[in-house]
């Protein structure tokens, strides 16, 4: 095991696509920020001259402590041949620098690039940054929150940056933590992502609602990248363990039909659709103990008319209903029906990512 061969990642081939917009996930620790941070910051710097931005989440994640650490695993001395030592920051400015062990003092040198926090989005609106040709968001994909209204916010600070030059390149690295995120479900990817297979690349255009000179429509290119696995267990364990190993959705162990589906009677089937995710819920009767239990799973198809939806899209229709212990059905049975079943002791899941995703998507709290 110890001589395995890890699979190191590369972004020379999502750079390749030359897209606007590039997202990279996969597995923990399999090299997508130290790719990106040494090509598309630092060389890049090197190279051209032009600065990049490293952006976070939020403010407390851009201290002058967590950013110089995270540049740590850079050999600034071989790549500046032995001009520069090290990374600082100051001023929320990332500095070439040289450290003397003897003296215990840090040197800066040039600047390289700048250091913000997404939530701090509008305090930049009205500063220039004409030098910056790529934005790097690290850990896009969180475990915990997400800003309000966050893939807004990642626009106006793009079109900050640009400043309509069509430019700059946004790259948006995290690990596989949750598919319910916000640049997902606002760049309709879902789709894409769901059947993605891992090592491969898969690009869109989006329209930007703009036309050039001569009229025509003016498409944005996303590239979205599920870096293949390094092959190598990071040898943790737990429910995060196919994620940090191998790149696979982090998901949470769910309730599973005790019998094959085919034991059961349906008596309803319903719709929910949070956040662009869809999935059936059936209420099915077991035939021999007449128990009843209600099986949840994704759906592709489409919402005709009639049928019962909870949803946190607003429609004007007696069909759609926003909390499954709050209808107001014509059909007192069917409120109370569903008021009564609806219980987490009595739902079972198709899969542990089904039931992850509908747990994370749903605005209200399943009752016991």
């Amino acid at each position: 095991m110890a001589n395995k061969k890890i699979t190191h990642y590369n972004i020379d081939n999502i750079v390749a696509e030359d897209a606007d917009f590039n997202l990279i996930w996969g597995e923990k620790g399999n090299g997508k920020s130290y790719q990106v941070k040494h090509k598309r910051g630092i060389l890049k710097y090197l190279e051209t001259g032009k600065r990049f931005i490293l952006l976070r989440r939020w403010k407390d994640e851009v201290t002058t402590e967590k950013v110089e650490h995270y540049f740590a695993d850079v050999d600034v001395s071989k790549l500046t041949k032995g001009e520069y030592n090290c990374i600082t920051t100051y001023r929320k400015s990332i500095f070439f620098s040289n450290y003397d062990p003897e003296n215990c003092k840090t040197t800066r040198g040039e600047k390289i690039g700048y250091v913000m926090a997404l939530s701090q989005e509008q305090n930049y609106s009205g500063c220039s940054y004409l030098d910056v040709e790529d934005i790097i968001f690290e850990e896009f994909m969180s475990r915990n929150e997400y800003i309000s209204n966050e893939a807004n916010k990642l626009m106006f600070l793009y079109s900050t940056i640009d400043r309509k030059r069509h430019k700059v390149k946004l790259w948006l690295a995290g690990n596989t933590v949750s598919r319910v995120c916000p640049y997902i479900q606002d760049w309709d990817l879902l789709k894409i992502i769901s059947t993605q297979k891992q090592g491969t690349i898969i690009t869109k255009h989006i329209d930007t609602g703009s036309q050039d000179e001569e009229g025509r429509e003016i498409y944005a290119k996303l590239a979205i990248e599920y870096c293949k696995s390094t092959g190598v267990s990071s040898f943790v364990i737990g429910k995060a363990k196919d994620m940090i190993n191998g790149g696979s959705w982090q998901s949470d162990p769910q309730p599973h039909l005790p019998k094959s589906v085919n034991e059961y009677k349906s008596l309803l089937k319903i719709i929910f659709l949070y956040k662009d995710f869809k999935f059936i819920g059936e209420l099915l009767q077991d035939e021999e103990t007449h128990d009843l239990a209600w099986f949840i799973y994704p759906y592709a198809g489409e919402i005709k008319d009639r049928q019962i939806v909870f949803s946190d899209q607003i429609r004007i229709s007696g069909f759609w209903q926003r909390n499954i212990y709050d209808t107001d059905f014509k059909n007192e049975k069917l409120n109370r029906l569903l008021y009564n079943t609806f219980r987490e002791s009595k739902i079972f899941y198709a899969s542990d990512q089904c039931g992850t995703d509908f747990k994370q998507v749903i605005d209200f709290t399943i009752k016991k």
